[in-house]
Protein backbone atom coordinates (compact mmCIF):
# COMPACT_ATOMS: atom_id res chain seq x y z
CA UNK A 1 0.00 0.00 0.00
CA UNK A 2 1.57 3.33 -0.65
CA UNK A 3 1.18 6.64 1.33
CA UNK A 4 -0.14 8.76 -1.80
CA UNK A 5 -2.18 12.15 -1.96
CA UNK A 6 -5.83 11.00 -1.56
CA UNK A 7 -9.10 12.80 -0.38
CA UNK A 8 -9.73 9.23 1.69
CA UNK A 9 -13.32 9.04 3.37
CA UNK A 10 -11.77 5.20 5.09
CA UNK A 11 -11.70 6.61 8.61
CA UNK A 12 -8.75 4.68 8.83
CA UNK A 13 -5.93 2.90 7.08
CA UNK A 14 -2.91 1.20 8.84
CA UNK A 15 -0.65 -1.45 6.57
CA UNK A 16 3.04 -2.84 6.68
CA UNK A 17 5.63 -1.68 4.18
CA UNK A 18 9.21 -2.30 3.71
CA UNK A 19 11.72 -0.32 1.97
CA UNK A 20 9.76 2.95 1.30
CA UNK A 21 10.52 4.96 -1.16
CA UNK A 22 8.47 7.81 -1.99
CA UNK A 23 8.38 11.36 -2.82
CA UNK A 24 7.16 14.50 -1.34
CA UNK A 25 3.57 14.30 -1.14
CA UNK A 26 0.65 15.81 2.10
CA UNK A 27 -2.49 14.48 2.53
CA UNK A 28 -5.48 16.10 4.78
CA UNK A 29 -4.93 12.93 7.42
CA UNK A 30 -3.03 12.30 10.53
CA UNK A 31 -0.07 9.88 9.61
CA UNK A 32 1.53 7.67 12.40
CA UNK A 33 4.71 5.77 11.33
CA UNK A 34 6.61 3.23 13.63
CA UNK A 35 10.00 1.30 12.47
CA UNK A 36 9.40 -2.41 13.56
CA UNK A 37 12.81 -3.07 12.41
CA UNK A 38 15.75 -1.95 10.05
CA UNK A 39 15.98 1.80 9.15
CA UNK A 40 14.57 4.49 6.51
CA UNK A 41 15.25 8.07 5.89
CA UNK A 42 11.91 10.30 6.51
CA UNK A 43 11.71 13.95 5.77
CA UNK A 44 9.16 16.14 7.17
CA UNK A 45 8.49 20.03 6.64
CA UNK A 46 12.06 20.07 5.75
CA UNK A 47 13.52 18.25 8.80
CA UNK A 48 15.30 15.19 7.29
CA UNK A 49 15.86 12.11 10.02
CA UNK A 50 17.01 8.08 9.90
CA UNK A 51 14.29 6.69 12.27
CA UNK A 52 16.17 3.19 13.39
CA UNK A 53 14.36 0.16 15.43
CA UNK A 54 11.83 1.31 17.68
CA UNK A 55 11.62 5.11 16.69
CA UNK A 56 8.29 7.17 15.73
CA UNK A 57 7.33 9.74 13.56
CA UNK A 58 4.21 11.84 13.79
CA UNK A 59 3.08 13.95 10.23
CA UNK A 60 0.00 16.26 11.19
CA UNK A 61 -2.46 16.77 8.37
CA UNK A 62 -1.19 18.71 5.14
CA UNK A 63 2.55 18.51 5.83
CA UNK A 64 5.05 17.90 3.10
CA UNK A 65 6.73 14.75 3.76
CA UNK A 66 8.59 11.55 1.88
CA UNK A 67 10.22 8.78 2.70
CA UNK A 68 13.39 7.14 1.16
CA UNK A 69 14.97 3.95 2.36
CA UNK A 70 18.68 4.24 1.41
CA UNK A 71 20.67 1.29 -0.44
CA UNK A 72 23.21 -0.38 2.34
CA UNK A 73 20.77 0.63 4.97
CA UNK A 74 19.47 -2.58 7.01
CA UNK A 75 16.09 -3.28 5.51
CA UNK A 76 12.94 -1.63 7.22
CA UNK A 77 9.86 -2.75 8.00
CA UNK A 78 7.31 -0.07 9.45
CA UNK A 79 3.63 0.04 10.50
CA UNK A 80 2.01 3.25 9.01
CA UNK A 81 -1.33 4.42 9.91
CA UNK A 82 -3.41 7.20 8.16
CA UNK A 83 -5.72 8.31 10.80
CA UNK A 84 -9.19 10.98 9.43
CA UNK A 85 -9.24 13.58 12.24
CA UNK A 86 -12.51 12.66 13.11
CA UNK A 87 -10.66 10.10 15.17
CA UNK A 88 -8.64 12.06 17.27
CA UNK A 89 -11.50 14.18 19.67
CA UNK A 90 -10.02 16.73 22.11
CA UNK A 91 -6.79 16.27 20.16
CA UNK A 92 -8.52 17.88 16.73
CA UNK A 93 -7.84 21.30 17.82
CA UNK A 94 -3.81 20.80 18.01
CA UNK A 95 -3.30 18.97 15.01
CA UNK A 96 -5.10 21.52 12.64
CA UNK A 97 -3.79 24.40 14.72
CA UNK A 98 -0.02 23.81 15.05
CA UNK A 99 2.96 21.89 13.58
CA UNK A 100 5.55 19.93 15.29
CA UNK A 101 8.99 21.74 15.75
CA UNK A 102 10.81 17.78 16.10
CA UNK A 103 8.42 15.41 14.68
CA UNK A 104 10.56 12.76 15.67
CA UNK A 105 10.58 10.31 19.09
CA UNK A 106 13.54 7.68 19.60
CA UNK A 107 13.04 4.58 20.70
CA UNK A 108 14.68 5.23 24.25
CA UNK A 109 11.72 8.33 24.62
CA UNK A 110 8.94 6.61 23.30
CA UNK A 111 6.43 5.30 25.83
CA UNK A 112 6.01 1.54 25.25
CA UNK A 113 2.30 1.89 24.56
CA UNK A 114 2.74 3.46 21.45
CA UNK A 115 4.20 0.43 20.14
CA UNK A 116 1.72 -1.94 21.29
CA UNK A 117 -0.90 0.52 19.96
CA UNK A 118 0.42 0.78 16.64
CA UNK A 119 0.16 -3.12 16.41
CA UNK A 120 -3.19 -3.17 17.79
CA UNK A 121 -4.29 -0.98 15.26
CA UNK A 122 -3.06 -3.06 12.23
CA UNK A 123 -4.55 -5.87 13.48
CA UNK A 124 -7.69 -4.31 14.06
CA UNK A 125 -7.81 -2.97 10.85
CA UNK A 126 -6.45 -6.35 9.37
CA UNK A 127 -9.28 -8.49 10.86
CA UNK A 128 -12.11 -6.14 10.94
CA UNK A 129 -11.80 -2.80 11.98
CA UNK A 130 -14.04 -1.77 15.13
CA UNK A 131 -13.96 2.26 14.96
CA UNK A 132 -14.50 2.46 18.77
CA UNK A 133 -11.42 0.38 19.54
CA UNK A 134 -9.60 2.11 16.42
CA UNK A 135 -10.63 5.62 17.83
CA UNK A 136 -9.18 4.60 21.45
CA UNK A 137 -5.83 3.01 20.36
CA UNK A 138 -5.12 6.54 18.43
CA UNK A 139 -6.18 8.65 21.42
CA UNK A 140 -4.06 6.93 23.34
CA UNK A 141 -0.99 7.09 20.96
CA UNK A 142 -1.77 10.92 21.11
CA UNK A 143 -1.99 11.00 24.73
CA UNK A 144 1.54 9.20 24.40
CA UNK A 145 3.47 11.30 22.12
CA UNK A 146 2.17 14.79 21.89
CA UNK A 147 3.70 15.79 25.28
CA UNK A 148 6.79 14.85 24.30
CA UNK A 149 6.54 16.89 20.94
CA UNK A 150 7.58 20.61 21.02
CA UNK A 151 5.02 22.42 19.06
CA UNK A 152 4.65 25.70 17.30
CA UNK A 153 1.29 27.38 15.80
CA UNK A 154 1.22 27.14 12.35
CA UNK A 155 1.86 29.80 9.56
CA UNK A 156 -0.81 31.01 7.74
CA UNK A 157 -0.88 29.07 4.34
CA UNK A 158 0.14 32.26 2.32
CA UNK A 159 3.37 32.50 4.22
CA UNK A 160 3.99 28.65 3.07
CA UNK A 161 7.40 27.89 1.03
CA UNK A 162 6.94 27.01 -2.63
CA UNK A 163 7.83 23.39 -1.83
CA UNK A 164 4.45 23.24 -0.10
CA UNK A 165 2.38 24.96 -3.07
CA UNK A 166 4.34 22.77 -5.59
CA UNK A 167 2.96 19.37 -4.01
CA UNK A 168 -0.83 20.52 -3.33
CA UNK A 169 -1.12 21.63 -6.98
CA UNK A 170 0.03 18.04 -8.08
CA UNK A 171 -1.85 16.20 -5.33
CA UNK A 172 -5.18 18.04 -6.94
CA UNK A 173 -4.31 18.22 -10.56
CA UNK A 174 -2.06 14.89 -10.99
CA UNK A 175 -5.22 13.07 -12.70
CA UNK A 176 -5.48 15.88 -15.16
CA UNK A 177 -3.25 17.37 -17.67
CA UNK A 178 -0.53 19.00 -16.07
CA UNK A 179 2.30 20.76 -17.86
CA UNK A 180 5.78 22.54 -16.01
CA UNK A 181 4.52 26.12 -17.63
CA UNK A 182 1.02 25.53 -16.59
CA UNK A 183 2.23 24.87 -12.78
CA UNK A 184 4.62 27.62 -13.15
CA UNK A 185 2.38 30.08 -14.31
CA UNK A 186 -0.34 28.85 -11.67
CA UNK A 187 2.58 29.50 -9.06
CA UNK A 188 3.71 32.73 -10.19
CA UNK A 189 7.17 31.61 -10.84
CA UNK A 190 9.02 31.21 -14.04
CA UNK A 191 9.27 28.08 -15.07
CA UNK A 192 13.59 27.77 -15.13
CA UNK A 193 13.05 28.84 -11.54
CA UNK A 194 10.73 26.08 -11.14
CA UNK A 195 12.81 23.64 -12.11
CA UNK A 196 15.65 24.55 -10.11
CA UNK A 197 13.32 24.02 -7.11
CA UNK A 198 12.16 20.60 -8.18
CA UNK A 199 15.77 19.44 -8.33
CA UNK A 200 17.13 21.43 -5.48
CA UNK A 201 13.91 20.71 -2.82
CA UNK A 202 12.56 17.65 -4.20
CA UNK A 203 15.56 15.78 -5.78
CA UNK A 204 13.97 15.08 -9.07
CA UNK A 205 12.81 16.35 -12.41
CA UNK A 206 8.49 17.63 -12.88
CA UNK A 207 8.40 14.66 -15.04
CA UNK A 208 9.55 12.07 -13.01
CA UNK A 209 7.70 13.66 -10.08
CA UNK A 210 3.99 13.36 -11.25
CA UNK A 211 5.10 10.15 -13.10
CA UNK A 212 6.00 8.73 -9.91
CA UNK A 213 2.48 9.89 -7.93
CA UNK A 214 0.09 9.08 -11.04
CA UNK A 215 2.24 5.54 -10.61
CA UNK A 216 1.66 5.27 -7.42
CA UNK A 217 -2.24 5.60 -7.49
CA UNK A 218 -2.08 3.68 -10.82
CA UNK A 219 -0.31 0.60 -8.64
CA UNK A 220 -3.28 1.16 -6.00
CA UNK A 221 -6.48 1.07 -8.05
CA UNK A 222 -4.54 -2.41 -9.88
CA UNK A 223 -4.52 -3.43 -6.38
CA UNK A 224 -7.89 -2.79 -5.37
CA UNK A 225 -9.97 -3.12 -8.30
CA UNK A 226 -10.94 -4.92 -11.61
CA UNK A 227 -10.84 -1.58 -13.46
CA UNK A 228 -8.79 -2.28 -17.00
CA UNK A 229 -5.81 -1.18 -17.15
CA UNK A 230 -6.97 1.46 -19.88
CA UNK A 231 -8.84 3.11 -17.74
CA UNK A 232 -6.50 2.74 -14.43
CA UNK A 233 -4.21 4.84 -17.04
CA UNK A 234 -6.53 7.29 -17.91
CA UNK A 235 -7.70 7.94 -14.42
CA UNK A 236 -4.32 8.18 -12.86
CA UNK A 237 -3.51 11.18 -15.73
CA UNK A 238 -1.16 9.41 -17.98
CA UNK A 239 -1.70 10.62 -21.19
CA UNK A 240 -0.65 7.72 -23.31
CA UNK A 241 -1.14 3.67 -22.65
CA UNK A 242 3.13 3.63 -23.63
CA UNK A 243 3.78 6.48 -21.24
CA UNK A 244 1.88 4.48 -18.45
CA UNK A 245 3.74 1.29 -19.18
CA UNK A 246 7.06 2.79 -19.58
CA UNK A 247 6.49 4.96 -16.68
CA UNK A 248 5.38 1.97 -14.20
CA UNK A 249 7.90 -0.36 -15.01
CA UNK A 250 10.57 2.47 -14.24
CA UNK A 251 9.11 2.67 -10.97
CA UNK A 252 7.64 -0.67 -10.21
CA UNK A 253 10.55 -2.89 -12.43
CA UNK A 254 7.18 -4.91 -14.20
CA UNK A 255 4.72 -3.61 -16.41
CA UNK A 256 1.12 -3.16 -15.21
CA UNK A 257 -0.03 -6.16 -16.86
CA UNK A 258 2.97 -8.29 -15.31
CA UNK A 259 2.34 -6.58 -12.16
CA UNK A 260 -1.38 -7.28 -12.05
CA UNK A 261 -0.80 -11.10 -12.87
CA UNK A 262 1.96 -11.81 -10.74
CA UNK A 263 -0.08 -10.19 -7.69
CA UNK A 264 -3.16 -12.52 -8.91
CA UNK A 265 -1.18 -15.64 -8.85
CA UNK A 266 0.25 -14.79 -5.63
CA UNK A 267 -3.17 -14.22 -4.06
CA UNK A 268 -4.59 -18.01 -5.68
CA UNK A 269 -1.41 -19.59 -3.81
CA UNK A 270 -2.11 -17.28 -0.83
Amino acid sequence: MNPYYENVYDELRVFYTEGLHFPAHLHSQLELLYVESGATYINISNHCHKLCKGDFAVVFPNTVHSYDSQEGEEPCRLIIAICSLELTGDYFKKLTSYTPIDPFIIRDDLHPNVSLAMLELEKECREGKNLNACRALVLLILSRILPMVELAKNRDIENYDLTYHIVSHVAEHFQESLTLTELAKHLNVSKFYLSRTFSSKLNTGFNQYINYIRANYALTLIQSTNYTLTRISIDSGFESQRTFNRAFKEIFGLAPGEYRQRASTEMEQG
